[in-house]
């Protein structure tokens, strides 16, 4: 396996409130994020279709093919927790570690077209379940392990801005 990654302790809540002065993110209007998620979606997919997407550009940096990976597992979380607050009162969910997934599953030794044709399900499903959240919903919360409370509006807020920065992060 490459060099582990490095260490990010960055509290990303901050972005609700403040923005992200790295990539430039406002907090948008959650009834965006269908759209939001759909343009990414467009634009990884452009991403996986570079040569060499599986390079990075120094050893302890992730290659956009890992970025990626990661982003169609934040896609495909968004997914499961929505649903999760829809369909029930206040669920609390496992924590998510992003790097350990990356090193879990090896995404450095992804197939680009597979791993395209599983972002773009995982994006599908997704947005299959935000056609279901009205504008009722999007107060209904949801506690992460670490006992942060999200809403279904800054659940998509956090998210969409995780994969629209990583797209940053590999030109895309």
């Amino acid at each position: 396996p490459p060099e582990p990654s490095l260490p990010d302790t960055k509290d990303w809540t901050t972005v609700l409130e403040s923005g992200c002065d790295e990539c430039g993110y406002r907090p948008h209007d959650p009834a965006t994020t269908s759209n939001r998620l759909a343009s990414a979606r467009d634009r990884w997919l452009a991403v996986l279709r570079r040569p060499g997407v599986e390079r990075r550009p120094s050893p302890r940096v992730w290659s956009p093919l890992e970025y990626a990976g990661h982003c169609r597992d934040l896609i495909e979380v968004l997914g499961d927790r929505i649903e999760s607050m829809l369909d029930r009162a206040e669920p609390t969910y496992d924590d998510f570690d992003g790097e350990a997934a990356v090193v879990e599953q090896g995404y450095w030794r992804s197939d680009p077209a597979d791993l395209a044709r599983r972002l773009d399900a995982a994006t599908a499903r997704t947005l299959e379940v935000l056609d279901r959240v009205g504008p009722a919903d999007r107060d209904r919360t949801g506690r992460r392990g670490d006992g942060y409370v999200f809403t279904i509006a800054s659940l998509c807020q956090y998210i969409v801005h995780d994969v629209e920065h990583h797209l940053g992060d590999v030109d895309g």
